[in-house]
């Protein structure tokens, strides 16, 4: 009795999918070969992580992608949530699991690996229409390109002479390997001798390790692959409403040209209402040689919007206030200071009821209002390790250590400060590395690294501007050739000011609503209080207003000693590599 209404939406499938592959060839000025493919043909591999808001985002990927091939009438592909299948730490790294793809992916059905984020979005009709132009049989790398504008740190200065001359793939708009290169590049990596090393910016380095000085495959920039063309992601729908997207956009396809296939939002995922500031304890760490330089420049910029903020040096300072760790400054490591910190956030009565912790360097530039709206998609009451996260020594599947690098900014919660207490995580000697001491015991006492793509090591030159493009950063690091003043105006000054607005707006009406239910408990005396409240609420909010309105109307002078900055901060190329060099030596001891 089913079978013709069944048949009828099989047709529909059909039809709709059809449809909408004829959208994407509308793309190609002149026809390309047919190299079709069936979405069974392709392995999804989304790089996901532990944590658990992280491991959602990667599920609601997953049922996207599933969800579209059942309206579209598709076989049910091939999906890899990455931390899921392969646990152990580094796999984000993606380069040593090459030979455990080779081994599960060649010599099958398979001919394409996809690789995506968590917060990637694919449009499978468009993908399929898309690997139409390459054929699955040669060896392909494709993706949105990104090139540097000039040589930085975080890619070791490669290509110093011309840097634009490399293509490396954005990871945020998705990307792909035909399995013939994939078994190459397996084979190889089993084959040549590998050295401890540090991971810094993954793309970059699988692309050097594909390009393979020239002997290999370079990137083929795939325009349909996009990133930062949407401000968030539309919230999961069932398979009707999502039925009726599809064919909505399947009716528009002779009034526009074709586009993405793929996307990713611009916008801080939030998760609820932002953090408030009175949960955040700052904790900045700086030495007398910078209290009168750089420890002015947070005050002035970033710190305004705090409301629990210390200056932890090896000297007390009553004109900021500071204060004294009683631990040396050190050039290299700043180990000791940094569990002097943790010690005085678990010990210190006035902080005991704070859920968050925030170290930064004395040269870290932040917006608080961004990390209030991204820390509230992270529990507080379960051990949390966010930040930038750097690795070393994954050679192989499971071995060395991820770390959050710290000139970014290292959030911890409480629950994380303790266990790393409590199972007797320390410092060798002060001058050791914080940030790979930290990261060799969340490893040991069975924790994770939380990476967050919008705290940042570097210097916003330092990345390539399509990228910092599609995202809205929460931090910056170092003062080197920048003026610092002006790096926080560009990207932070106007959004703190109105965001804070926003939210201190918000905090008054709850605390206002507050107020108006203790009015129904007497209403007699506190519909007298009432009114005062009230008066008084409009009163500071104006207030506030008008002082925030002033501070962003008016241009600040911002005096730095040029000469002092250069001879403290600005370093030759040569200088960083020998200092990475030698940062590599003690590391490998460590």
């Amino acid at each position: 009795m089913n079978k013709p209404a069944n048949m009828a939406v099989n047709l529909n499938s059909v039809l709709l999918f059809f449809a909408l592959t004829g959208y994407f060839a509308v793309a190609s000025e002149s026809k390309p070969e047919d190299h079709s493919v069936s979405v069974k043909e392709i392995v999804f591999i989304i790089r996901s992580q532990k944590q658990s808001y992280h491991a959602e985002r990667a599920k609601l990927v997953k049922a996207d992608i599933e969800q579209q091939c059942r309206i579209l009438g598709l076989d049910q592909p091939k999906i890899v949530i990455l931390s899921d299948e392969y646990p152990e730490s580094g796999q984000w790294v993606l380069l040593p699991l090459l030979p455990r793809f080779q081994d599960a992916y060649v010599k099958t059905k398979y001919k394409w690996i996809f690789f995506c984020e968590d917060e990637t979005r694919v449009k499978i009709s468009g993908l399929l229409e898309v690997l139409k132009r390459f054929d699955p049989n040669e060896r392909w790398f494709l993706g949105k390109e990104l090139r540097d504008h000039e040589a930085t740190i975080i890619h070791h200065y490669k290509f110093h002479n011309n840097p634009s001359v490399f293509a490396f793939p954005d990871f945020e708009a998705g990307w792909l390997l035909s399995v013939p290169l994939l078994e190459v590049l397996g084979e190889r990596w089993v084959s040549e001798e590998r050295h401890m090393d540090f991971t810094i910016d993954v793309k970059h380095e699988l692309a050097l390790f594909i390009w393979d000085e020239n002997n290999g495959v370079k990137l083929t920039h795939v325009p349909e692959l996009c990133s930062g063309n949407r401000e968030s992601n539309d919230p999961a729908k069932d398979d009707n409403e999502a039925k009726e997207m599809i064919e909505k956009e399947a009716e528009m396809i002779p009034k526009r040209k074709a586009g993405c296939v793929t996307s990713y939002p611009t916008e801080i995922p939030q998760c609820g209402h932002p953090v408030s500031k009175s949960n955040l304890y700052f904790a900045v760490k700086t030495c007398e040689k910078f209290h009168k330089t750089r420890v002015p420049v947070v005050k002035e910029t970033w710190a305004k919007h705090t409301e629990l903020i210390t200056y932890f040096s090896e000297k007390a300072d009553s004109s900021i206030p500071t204060i004294s760790t009683g631990i040396p400054n050190t050039q290299r490591g700043h180990c000791g200071k940094t569990f002097y910190i943790f010690n005085h956030f678990m010990t210190d009565p006035w902080l005991k009821k704070i859920p968050w912790l925030v170290i930064t360097d004395d040269d870290t530039i932040l917006s608080v209002p961004r990390l209030q709206r991204m820390l509230s998609c992270y529990n507080p009451d379960e051990p949390q390790f966010i930040g930038e996260r750097y690795g070393f020594g994954h050679t192989k599947s499971g071995w060395g250590f991820d770390y959050i690098t710290g000139g970014g900014g290292m959030v911890f919660s409480r629950p994380a400060v303790a266990a790393m207490l409590e199972n007797n995580c320390r410092c060798l000697s002060d001058a050791d590395p914080d940030d790979m001491i930290i990261g060799a015991c969340v490893k040991r006492i069975g924790h994770s690294i939380t990476h967050s793509p919008l705290l940042h090591q570097a210097r916003p030159d330092d990345y390539v501007p399509g990228f910092l493009q599609h995202q809205t950063p929460v931090s910056f690091h170092k003062h080197w050739n920048n003026d610092p003043y002006q790096v926080y105006k560009d990207w932070f000054a106007a959004d703190d000011i109105e965001v804070d607005l926003e939210l201190d707006s918000t905090d008054l009406d709850i605390e206002l609503a507050e107020e108006m239910d203790a009015v129904v408990e007497d209403d007699h005396h506190n519909l007298v209080i009432s009114a005062d409240i009230d008066s008084d609420l409009s009163l500071e909010i104006d207030a506030d207003l008008d002082s925030d309105k002033d501070d962003l109307d008016s241009d600040t002078d911002f005096d730095i000693d040029q000469e002092e900055n250069s001879q403290e901060e600005i370093h030759s190329s040569d200088e960083v590599e020998q200092d990475m060099n030698e940062g590599k030596s003690s590391h490998i001891e460590l």
